[in-house]
């Protein structure tokens, strides 16, 4: 039965969420690998003499890896006792309560983890200017700072030779900073970008029958799987075996036609964390599409450092790297659009941080553009806690299934 028929059938509009998600072997691995990827177990290879840095697991990510580098994802920083660093940051270093609770956990964070064995971070400088300015604090518990600087294309003719050139020498300097001195071994950043070239192959393999089996997958596991595809979990073997895994079994899943009653939406901004997605599903939501993840290729075709920033200047005029990649904040939209129209979606649920100024216009921009075209939207606003989200929100989303049923 298609989503049509489903429209079709108002005996399926009742009764209570339906139960999805499978005990899989796909899915037993995805929770081991969650389990044994810790700042804990990052922190022991560290010990041993590896290297780790905050931050760089965006389009940079491969060439992290090609530095023999562990990139951790920002968001480690506020995992737990959340609470704790915010009130560092508004008690030491002064932050306004109602600024972003994002920001003010980072800092709070590797104030609490100095001297902090991880003591690189790296960020680019065309994303959040109050990431930028909070992270300098940072140098004063002695963390080394790397900014990539800024490089943005508002539309295809801006990526012109000499601005690939300029990033170029940004990526050549990052090597610089992470190696030492020592060259870029181009062999394995040619590994790592055709090995990024496969999993985006497989993850889209999988948001494709994902739209042909909705239920099959919690949207919590989806979001961690997606999550995975930038770090995969620090065991890249296992992870790419994981998606194999699944692909078989949404492929299974995919021959018998789901008759269940469900309301396909896309998200962007991330969703906003366990309780909202659990809101969603308990509302008969089911996510078809995820506008956070960038699934285009790596170009084979040119050198790896311009192969890589051909990818973020890409990226940025199809608005896949949400508001952390300079002009994706205006170019979202369309692609917002181009997913909904792709999967038959009925509407959009733009998530945002509370306080954060780039959120904000990005969520106003694409209720502006999505309500002309008639598109259906709800904008949430949330922290970085794992308090349960308020009961306002949870109404609001519940209110809004009602209105697409």
């Amino acid at each position: 039965m298609s989503m049509h028929m489903l429209d079709k059938n108002p005996a399926l509009t009742h009764g209570a969420p339906v139960v999805r998600g499978k005990i899989s072997p796909a899915m037993e691995e995805l929770e081991r690998l969650r389990k044994e990827y810790t700042i804990t177990d990052i922190e022991k290879l560290v010990a041993q003499g590896k290297k780790a840095i905050w931050g760089g697991l965006s389009w940079e990510a491969p060439l992290i890896y090609a530095c023999d580098t562990i990139p951790i994802a920002f968001s480690e920083l506020w995992r737990s006792e959340s609470h704790e660093a915010e009130s560092v940051a508004e008690d030491y270093f002064q932050i306004p309560p109602e600024f972003c609770s994002m920001i003010k956990a980072m800092i709070g964070r590797l104030h609490l983890r100095a001297p902090d064995p991880i003591n690189k971070i790296i960020y680019f400088g065309a994303c959040c200017e109050p990431i930028v300015n909070v992270l300098e604090l940072a140098k004063a518990d002695n963390y080394d700072l790397y900014c990539i600087e800024n490089t943005t294309s508002f539309k295809s003719e801006d990526k012109r030779p000499e601005v690939i050139a300029f990033l170029v020498k940004e990526l050549e300097r990052i090597v610089h900073w992470l190696n030492e001195g020592k060259p870029l071994d181009e062999e394995k950043l040619w590994a790592e970008i055709k090995r990024k070239n496969l999993v985006s192959q497989k993850i889209r393999t999988i948001l494709d029958l994902q739209v042909k089996a909705p239920l099959y997958l919690t949207v919590l596991n989806t979001a961690q799987l997606l999550s995975g595809s930038s770090h995969y979990f620090g065991q890249a073997e296992r992870y790419i075996a994981l998606l194999d895994q699944l692909i078989d079994e949404l492929t299974v899943a995919a021959l018998t036609p789901e008759d269940r009653y469900f309301v396909p939406v896309v998200i962007a901004g991330g969703g906003g964390g366990r309780g909202i997605l659990n809101a969603i599903e308990e509302s008969h939501g089911a996510v078809v599409g995820w506008v956070a993840v960038g699934t285009q290729y790596y170009r084979l075709d040119v050198p790896p450092l311009e192969s890589i920033a051909h990818y973020v200047l890409d990226a940025q005029s199809r608005g896949e790297l949400g508001e952390g990649a300079g002009t994706s904040v205006s170019y979202r939209k369309h692609r917002v659009k181009n997913l909904i129209n792709k999967t038959h979606a009925r509407g959009l649920i733009s998530s945002s941080i509370t306080g954060c100024p780039y959120g904000s216009v990005v969520q106003k921009i694409e209720r502006d553009y999505l309500q002309n075209l008639g598109i259906p939207i709800i904008t949430l606003e949330r922290n970085v806690h794992k308090d349960p989200p308020a009961e306002e929100q949870v109404m609001r989303i519940k209110a809004f299934f009602e209105m697409l049923s």
